[in-house]
């Protein structure tokens, strides 16, 4: 007599959005039947409260709501839904579509702001450091790098922002546990993503750069944050971040303190937790 087999879930689904884009199911990749289906999968991943379907069909494809149009996206829609398995893979609720949230938080993005999170929540603060390094080690490559428009550049800006608060927070960690090496290569990486983050942090850098590669090399630095200072936007640095360079010149050697670092970690990554 035969047995019964029990039946099996599908695979889950996997988004992967950072560096290498795509989705998929278990060990595959899915096909996209065509590009549109693919665009609107991203464009609501990037719009996670959801888009209206004008707001839409003028962001993707510079198109009115015409009947025409609203054809186009349905096609889309019932393609995307039918690539991925799910009928409601995509909802509407009071005229916005969007993802299920099963659906986005299968991506990495989702797992990244989960680790935020986690990191903000954590009372210990090697608790805390692993969390960030989780973020910083998936977030390699930037937010789907092969999609162009205003609309993902405004999520891949977000995306940024949040990594770099990310780095910003553990490097801050790492100073409270002297670990100067690694809080050095966090905050050069912090710098040379976004030079403008706020000079305080160049100011800590200058002073954790006397402690791991000598005062010329902070000296450096604050020669070069100078000239970007003035080249690129015509400013130069604050009165205290001259004094500081003027005293590394002499020789001293500033450490920011453990505490004041340890509680700039915390005000960092309960701003990098925010998910819109």
């Amino acid at each position: 007599m035969l047995q019964p087999t029990a039946s099996t879930a599908p695979p889950p689904l996997r988004l992967q959005t950072l560096g290498q884009v795509g989705v998929w199911r278990g060990e595959m990749l899915l096909q996209w039947p065509a590009r549109s289906a693919e665009e609107l999968l991203w464009y609501l991943h990037a719009h996670p409260l959801g888009a209206s379907r004008a707001t839409m069909l003028s962001d993707l494809w510079a198109q009115e709501d015409t009947p025409a149009a609203a054809n186009r996206f349905r096609v889309s829609l019932h393609r995307l839904r039918k690539t991925l398995g799910r009928t409601d893979a995509v909802t509407e609720q009071q005229g916005r579509y969007l993802l299920h949230p099963q659906v986005w938080a299968a991506s990495d993005l989702a797992q990244m702001h989960r680790d935020l999170k986690e990191a903000h929540a954590a009372p210990d603060p090697q608790e805390q450091a692993a969390a960030l390094r989780r973020v910083i080690a998936g977030s390699e490559g930037d937010y789907l790098p092969h999609i162009r428009g205003d609309w993902v550049e405004e999520a891949r800006q977000g995306h940024r922002a949040a990594l770099l608060r990310a780095r910003l927070a553990l490097s801050a960690l790492c100073c409270a546990q002297r670990e100067c090496a690694a809080a050095v290569d966090l905050l050069m990486q912090a710098v040379q993503n976004d030079p403008l983050i706020g000079e305080d942090h160049h100011q800590r850098l200058m002073g954790c750069l006397t402690q791991t590669q000598g005062r010329f090399r902070a000296v450096e630095h604050y020669r070069r944050y100078r000239l970007y200072l003035r080249d690129e936007i015509g400013d130069t640095p604050m009165p205290d971040t001259v004094q500081l360079a003027e005293r590394i010149k002499t020789g001293e050697r500033p450490c920011v303190f453990a505490e004041l670092a340890f509680h700039a970690a915390l005000g960092l990554t309960e701003q990098s937790s925010e998910v819109e």
